[in-house]
């Protein structure tokens, strides 16, 4: 009987499994969501933006920068200039100077090995847009999965089902046994680990969990939420006026088809004459 329940357990397993060894080592499947201000029509969340304006200012700065934008451009979705103001001196910088992160890049390559990447452009700049921020900011290991990889490598070996629950809990192949075991040891080592991100290793430790910033207007700051918000500003960072950039778009469509009946009009009108 319990030869059977572990066979059982197994094969749901491997059900499981199925998905992401299509994946390889480059990553799980994106988790796809839905965004507001996509598509011709699309408009950006203001309540979104300025949520999202927090945490990038408190979370994102402490190593990123967002050079391409001012701080007083954030008056464009609503942000009060009082607030501005205090998120520029929270900085160490004015509401007429970019968006540069706190720590300098000299200070950051030292810590983590690497530059941070600027964030003005990563929504367009990743393959997978939105998706690909959203991914990696949600796909580190929660408490629960470190605890269940932690347990099921106490006595140093992993037996049959706990080589498949490792490998579901970290998107791997288990019949890659030598890639589960080089994982886990970078994993017991202190290595970021992240279910999206191409090779799973990065250089960023986890940015922020739930309540990472207190928003004031009473949405609950879960991680998944200040992901979203903080996606959405990333994602208006790196094209301010992409609402007016559609709103001329459909105008001269409009203007466009009008013309062309006008056209069209005239021309029977003309051509009725002659015949």
């Amino acid at each position: 009987m319990d030869l059977m329940k572990g066979t059982i357990k197994v094969a749901a397993l491997l059900v499981l499994l199925l998905p992401q060894w299509g994946q390889a080592s480059g990553g799980a499947a994106l988790p796809v969501q839905e965004w507001g201000f996509k598509g011709i029509f699309g408009k950006f969340d203001e309540a979104a933006l300025k949520r999202g304006a927090k945490v990038a200012v408190g979370v994102c700065m402490n190593c990123h920068s967002l050079k391409y934008i001012k701080f007083d451009q954030m008056r464009a979705f609503g942000l009060p200039e009082a607030e501005i103001e205090a998120m520029a001196k929270d900085s160490g910088r004015s509401r007429k100077d970019r968006m540069l992160s706190v720590m300098d890049a000299v200070s950051a390559k030292e810590t983590y090995g690497i530059e941070p990447p600027d964030l003005s452009l990563m929504t367009k700049a990743r393959k997978g847009y939105e998706d690909y921020a959203y991914g990696i900011l949600t796909g580190y290991l929660t408490d629960q999965e470190s605890a269940d990889i932690k347990k099921a490598m106490e006595d140093g070996k992993l037996s049959e089902t706990e080589r498949m629950e490792v490998a579901h809990v970290l998107h791997m192949d288990p019949r890659h046994e030598d890639k589960l075991k080089e994982a886990i040891t970078k994993l017991e080592g202190g290595g970021n680990f992240n279910k999206y991100f191409p090779g799973h290793f990065l250089a960023m430790p986890q940015p922020m969990q739930d309540g990472a910033v207190e928003y004031g207007d009473g949405t609950k700051a879960s991680l998944e939420q200040l992901s979203r918000d903080v996606v959405t500003f990333l994602a208006w960072a790196a094209e301010p006026t992409a609402e007016q950039r559609k709103g001329m778009g459909i105008g001269v469509m409009i203007y466009l088809v009008v013309f062309t009946a006008m056209l069209y009009a005239v021309k029977r009108r003309i051509w009725a004459k002659v015949h």
